[in-house]
């Protein structure tokens, strides 16, 4: 059950910390100079996918948990867990703050996200 608040909860955490403040820092560093300019054309290329936009992004970074989520049992029975719908379902029955603390954590990144994008558009004005 641990490993579900860590997937549901760390994980899209660490992306949008590294997005935001450690891939900058290390871009930065002459040691990464090289790597950072070859993973650029894959990044820039997923970039304009999301219209430059981190609001969009996010979007599509939830739908696709939605769609996992939607394919939930079949994947069960790849791992060899047909019992992992009722496991979920309970985790969250059990404690339904962390319902809430998943919804907060949309919410805010969907938030920064777009204030984020109302500064960059005022600062280019």
């Amino acid at each position: 059950m641990n490993w579900l608040v860590f997937l549901v909860l760390v994980v899209p955490g660490l992306i949008v910390g590294y997005a935001i403040f450690l891939r900058p820092m290390l871009r930065a560093m002459p040691a990464f100079k090289q790597f950072y300019a070859e993973a650029d054309g894959f990044w820039q290329k997923a970039w304009a996918l999301c219209g430059r936009s981190a609001t969009l992004a996010f979007a599509y970074f939830i739908q696709a948990v939605s769609w996992v989520l939607q394919w939930i049992d079949p994947i069960a029975n790849f791992l060899g867990d047909p019992e992992l719908r009722q496991q979920i379902t309970e985790t969250l029955g059990s404690n339904p703050k962390l319902l809430g603390y998943v919804l907060m954590g949309i919410s805010f990144i969907t938030i920064a996200a777009r204030v984020r994008s109302i500064v960059k558009q005022d600062v280019a004005q």
